[in-house]
C-alpha cells in the first residue's frame, strides 16, 4: 500500500524553566492510504502529544528535535512555515479532539464553524458552502440538518457534538484524519454508532485513520495496525491481531489484561450473607423536573427495587436514562417528586434537614469525575477531614490527622499524600482520595456514580479490585452506575437496567448478560466494542434495530420472570 504518512525520529521536549521533560522518543511509524493505525498507552504515555505534533499544534514550550521528520505526501511538515501548515489544516489533515465540548466554539453555531473551514479552503460563496454543510451534517447521521445548522454546541448531546466535530473534520475531505480518543465517556451505545460512522466513511472517501484511545476493545474492531506507546515510546508495534495473539511486551500483556471481557469478567465471590436482608427499599421512585413552559423530564418514572445489605447492585444505562439521577435522589442530593425511600426502617423523604445531616453518616457517594469533585484549593488532610468535623468524628487534631492516615493507606496512597493539593496527583489517585473520603465516616451504603469513567482500562481494574477489597473488609453495600458492561458484571451481584426514567430489567447478573430478555438490554449488550465468541449469538440477536420511540409509547409493566429476574413487559400486543 502506499504511504502517506511516514514519521520519522520524532522526539518532543516540553521546556519548564530550566527544566525539561521529553515527553516523546525517537517515534517511527507511517500509515497508507485507507488503513487505520490504532495508537494506544495509558493517559501521559504520549499518544495525543504526537498526534498533535503531526498537526503543528504543540504549545509554545514545546520542542521537536533537530532530526525529527513529519513526510505527509512529499512534504516535511516539520519544515513549513505556519502560513503553510493552515492550508494542510482541515483540507488534507482532519482531526476529531477528544471533548468536543471545548473543543467547538460556544460563541458560533454549528453551521458558522462547519462552513468556515470550507470557506477557507474551497474559496466557496457563503451559499455553496452551506449546502456542502450540510451534506455533510447528513452523512454524519444528523437530522433535521436545517433546524440544526443554526444551533449551538450547547444544545446537542455528547454523541451529537462528537458527530459535528466529525463532520468540522470532513468538510474538506482530507486525505487524513486523526481522531483522539473520539468515544471518551460516550456511552456504549453512542460509541458503537461514532465507530461505525468512522468505518463507512473510510470506506466511502478511502480516508487513512490514526485512532488515538487507551480501549484496545475499539482497537480491535477498528484498526489494521496498532502502535502500544509507554512513556514516550513505542514499546511494541504490528498488526492488530498478532499484536492482540500473541504480545511480546510486558507492558502490551498488562493493558491486554485489563481490557474488560464480558466472558470472564465475574464477580467470583458473592458479597451478600444469605438469607438476605434488605437495606434499601425504592417504592415508586419519582424524580420529575420543571422545564418551563408546562413541560415536565420524568428524570425517575416510578421505579422500584431493593438494595440487599453487603451486596453490589449495579445501574445501568445511557446518558439521560436516569441512573445518576435516582443516585443522588437517593442520597436526597434531589429531593423526590414521589415515592419512598426506606433504610432500614426509615423514610428519607420523611427527615428534616437535621436528622437527613445525622443520616448522612451512613450513606455516602463517590462521584464520576476526581477532579471536579474536589476542592482544588484544599490539601487532602483537609478534603477528607472536612466530613470528620461536620460529624464530631474526630475528638482533636491528632485524632483527625490520624484517621486521615489510616484512610490513605486503607486505599492505598502514601500517607505523605495528606499535605498535596488535587492538581498534584493522577486521574486514578484522585479517585482513591475521592473513596477515601466517602468511608471517612464509616458508612454502610455508598453510592458509586461512574467512578470509572474518566480512567485508563487498567486503572479502572486497580479501583474496581479495591472498591471489592474494601466491601468485603467493611461490609459495604454498593450501588454501582456505570455505562461499562462490562466492569459492572465484574463488581455487581445484580444488574438493574434504566431507560428513559424507567427500570426495564433486573436480575442477577450472570443470568442478565447470559440471557437478556428486554431489547434495550440486548441493545446494550450488542453495542460493547469487546470481541467476544461466547456472546456471538446474543450480538447477532441484538442487532435488530431497538424503536425507542415506539417502545417509549407502551404502558408497560415490570414483571417478575423468575424468582431472581424481572423485567418490563407491554402490557399491549408488540411489533418488537
Amino acid at each position: 500500500m502506499e504511504k502517506l504518512l511516514d514519521v520519522k525520529d520524532l522526539s518532543i521536549v516540553f521546556e519548564q524553566g530550566d527544566a525539561s521533560n521529553e515527553v516523546a522518543k525517537q517515534i517511527h511509524f507511517d500509515v497508507s492510504k485507507g488503513e487505520t493505525l490504532g495508537i494506544v498507552g495509558e493517559s501521559g504515555s504520549g499518544k495525543s502529544v504526537t498526534a498533535r505534533s503531526i498537526m503543528r499544534l504543540l504549545p509554545p514550550n514545546a520542542q521537536n528535535g533537530e532530526t525529527s521528520q513529519v513526510m505527509f505526501m512529499d512534504k516535511d511538515l516539520m519544515q513549513l512555515s505556519e502560513k503553510e501548515m493552515r492550508k494542510i489544516r482541515g483540507k488534507d489533515i482532519g482531526m476529531i479532539f477528544q471533548d468536543p465540548m471545548t473543543s467547538l466554539n460556544p460563541t458560533m453555531t454549528i453551521g458558522d464553524q462547519i462552513t468556515e473551514s470550507i470557506r477557507f479552503h474551497q474559496k466557496l460563496k457563503k451559499n455553496a458552502a452551506k449546502k456542502e454543510a450540510l451534506d455533510i451534517m447528513k452523512l454524519v447521521g444528523i437530522k433535521d440538518v436545517d433546524f440544526r445548522y443554526k444551533q449551538y454546541p450547547h444544545e446537542f448531546s455528547g454523541g451529537m457534538r462528537q458527530r459535528m466535530m466529525i463532520a468540522i473534520a470532513l468538510a474538506c475531505n482530507p486525505a487524513l484524519l486523526i481522531a483522539d480518543e473520539p468515544t471518551t465517556a460516550l456511552d456504549v451505545t453512542i460509541q458503537a454508532q461514532i465507530l461505525e460512522l468512522l468505518k463507512d466513511i473510510q470506506e466511502k472517501f478511502g480516508t487513512a485513520i490514526i485512532l488515538i484511545t487507551h480501549d484496545f476493545g475499539v482497537v480491535a474492531n477498528m484498526c489494521d495496525r496498532v502502535l502500544v506507546m509507554k512513556d514516550g515510546e513505542i514499546v511494541e508495534s504490528g498488526e492488530t491481531a498478532d499484536v492482540f495473539n500473541h504480545p511480546s511486551h510486558p507492558y502490551t500483556k498488562r493493558l491486554l489484561d485489563a481490557v474488560p471481557n464480558l466472558q470472564k469478567e465475574q464477580k467470583s465471590v458473592s458479597s451478600r450473607n444469605h438469607p438476605e436482608k434488605t437495606l434499601l427499599s425504592i417504592k415508586n421512585l419519582q424524580k420529575h423536573f420543571d422545564m418551563g413552559k408546562g413541560a415536565v423530564l420524568k428524570a425517575v418514572n416510578n421505579i422500584t427495587f431493593d438494595i440487599y445489605e453487603n451486596e453490589t447492585l449495579g445501574l445501568v444505562g445511557e446518558s439521560g436514562s436516569g441512573k445518576s439521577t435516582t443516585g443522588k435522589t437517593i442520597l436526597r442530593l434531589h429531593e423526590a417528586t414521589g415515592g419512598e425511600i426506606i433504610y432500614e426502617g426509615f423514610d428519607l423523604n420523611h427527615l428534616n434537614n437535621r436528622e437527613m445531616k445525622d443520616m448522612r453518616k451512613y450513606m455516602q457517594v463517590i462521584f464520576q469525575d476526581p477532579y471536579a469533585s474536589l476542592d482544588p484549593r484544599m490539601k487532602v488532610i483537609d478534603i477528607i477531614g472536612e466530613s470528620l468535623d461536620v460529624h464530631g468524628l474526630a475528638e482533636n487534631k491528632q485524632a483527625r490527622y490520624d484517621r486521615v492516615i489510616e484512610l490513605l493507606e486503607l486505599v492505598g496512597l502514601d500517607p505523605s499524600f495528606a499535605m498535596r493539593y488535587p492538581h498534584e496527583f493522577s486521574g486514578g489517585q484522585r479517585q482513591r482520595i475521592g473513596i477515601a473520603r466517602a468511608l471517612a465516616v464509616n458508612p454502610k451504603f455508598i453510592v458509586c456514580d461512574e467512578p470509572l469513567s474518566a480512567l485508563d482500562a487498567s486503572i479502572q481494574s486497580q479501583i474496581v479490585e479495591l472498591l471489592e477489597e474494601l466491601q468485603q473488609k467493611l461490609g459495604l453495600t454498593y450501588l454501582f452506575i456505570a455505562h461499562d458492561l462490562s466492569m459492572v458484571k465484574r463488581i455487581s451481584d445484580r444488574v438493574a437496567v434504566m431507560f428513559n426514567g424507567q427500570l426495564v430489567e433486573l436480575a442477577d447478573s450472570e443470568e442478565l448478560f447470559s440471557n437478556p430478555l428486554h431489547p434495550y438490554t440486548k441493545k446494550l449488550l450488542a453495542a460493547i466494542p469487546v470481541p467476544d465468541p461466547a456472546y456471538e449469538a446474543t450480538r447477532k440477536k441484538s442487532s435488530e434495530v431497538f424503536d425507542a420511540a415506539a417502545y417509549n409509547a407502551l404502558t408497560t409493566t415490570f414483571k417478575e420472570v423468575s424468582p431472581r429476574h424481572w423485567v418490563a413487559v407491554p402490557d399491549e400486543p408488540s411489533n418488537q
